[in-house]
């Protein structure tokens, strides 16, 4: 079979393993079907997605924990307040358009931005 057909069908297996469209030991089966007993090629980056998640949501976290310290523990006046709330739930909003990928942190900013939407109907 010629190499760039394999690649193709390996990628579209990876793409209905991470989708669900199949059962994964169905998928399990077909990869090692078309790989000939070796690893896929996407088996092999999976170390530093996972890097990256973690990154992204200790920045998430820290963009988070810094806007509810300037709301709760500085003396700013309220329309201030809501300005940076404001401002933060559009950040927010635009991280949930980056990170939609990915599972944990699309699911940290949704936490996030549902926070900050909470907090400002308490303002």
């Amino acid at each position: 079979m010629d190499e760039t057909r394999k690649k193709i069908i390996i990628q579209e297996i990876n793409s209905w393993k991470e989708s669900h469209m199949i059962p994964e030991q169905y998928c399990n089966y077909l990869l090692a079907l078309y790989c000939q007993g070796e690893l896929p090629p996407a088996y092999s980056n999976k170390t530093g997605s996972d890097k990256k998640d973690i990154l992204s949501g200790l920045i998430i976290g820290a963009f988070f924990v810094f806007i509810v310290f300037l709301n709760y523990f500085t003396e700013i006046p309220i329309r201030m307040q809501i300005v940076v709330t404001t401002i933060s739930i559009i950040i927010f909003g635009f991280l949930v358009r980056c990170f939609i990928n990915k599972k944990i942190v699309f699911q940290l900013t949704l936490i996030g931005m549902a926070l900050l939407c909470f907090y400002l109907q308490l303002n």
